[in-house]
């Protein structure tokens, strides 16, 4: 690089994009922690809960380097170990020649297709909805999120019970847990109604949450699994489900409904809470944008250490 021999050495990683052992270590603990909480099976998991659990006053050089790290993601808000036991799921993963207990359809065109001509688009899915019958109830989903403050929320909107609800998540959560929680909550709605539907459709402009609902694989986001369930005891009392993906802010009156209530959820934080637990992902989403400010603020104050 022909840097002078005072560069700091925290430059050098700067310049390279790279960081120190030190700085790389720590966010490599935190991610491992993180996922091993998740894996009760794993053999490590008991030893390393007993090692967080433990009231062991520990002398400052002489804690374990699991303790020091286990402590700072605690400090972020991140509960690794629960006391209370996590019960088991009571949905029966079936195997992958099964087909899912709900029907997914997709909207003919894509996104820009459908963002080129809105009027198509709005003409064209009052005619694919028309095609379903009468008697079928249809929810509008959607999810939002805002950096300042920062807030996830999700919505529903159900046109034949002039419904609408908006949801505040739990703080850290993704995009894709909103898109997935509203559809939940949708649902849920659904299953809680004294006269069963023959058919619930909804209507999401997540394909990915829709395809992660869909699979047979296992899902670290809980409400995955919440769905599945619910979409089984829904068939089980006679109501067929359809997860349809729409385009978004393409015109679709429901859609563009939804989405506002999302959005006026962030702004306000009028609605109901939902409490969830944080995903893996969503948890080293967390450790790293923290580890990612505190890298930064070290190299601007960084001290003259430089090579010899």
């Amino acid at each position: 690089m022909d840097a002078k021999r005072s560069t700091p050495v925290e430059m050098l990683y700067s310049e390279t994009g790279t960081e120190s052992l030190s700085w790389r270590t720590k966010l490599l603990t935190r991610k491992y922690l993180v996922n091993l909480s998740h894996k009760p099976n794993n053999p490590m998991h008991k030893p390393l809960v007993t090692l967080a659990t433990t009231t062991t006053q520990w002398k400052p050089r002489s804690t374990p380097g699991l303790i020091k790290e286990f402590v700072f993601v605690k400090s972020l808000g991140i509960s690794l170990f629960s006391q209370q036991l996590r019960l088991p799921s009571t949905y029966k993963y079936p195997p992958p020649s099964r087909p899912p207990d709900c029907k997914t359809s997709w909207f003919p065109l894509n996104k820009e297709q459908a963002m080129a001509c809105r009027h198509r688009t709005t003409s064209l899915f009052n005619t694919l909805d028309s095609s379903a019958p009468a008697t079928s109830i249809r929810a509008y989903t959607d999810g939002s999120k805002s950096s300042s403050p920062e807030t996830t929320t999700c919505a529903i909107f159900i046109p034949a019970l002039n419904k609408e609800h908006a949801w505040t998540l739990t703080k850290g959560s993704s995009i894709f847990t909103a898109e997935v929680t509203a559809i939940y909550q949708a649902l849920k709605l659904f299953y809680d109604m004294d006269d069963c539907p023959p058919e619930a459709i909804i209507y999401s402009d997540s394909s990915s949450a829709i395809t992660a609902i869909s699979s047979n694989s296992l899902s670290e986001n809980e409400a995955i699994t919440a769905i599945r369930e619910i979409i089984a005891s829904l068939k089980s009392s006679g109501t067929r489900t359809r997860l349809t993906w729409i385009p978004s802010h393409t015109g679709i009156e429901g859609n563009e409904r939804a989405d506002r209530l999302a959005a006026t959820e962030c702004n306000t934080q009028d609605g109901e809470e939902v409490h969830s637990s944080l995903s893996p992902k969503e948890m080293v989403s967390i450790i790293r944008a923290n580890w990612a400010t505190n890298l930064l603020r070290n190299q601007k104050t960084c001290k003259k250490v430089a090579y010899r």
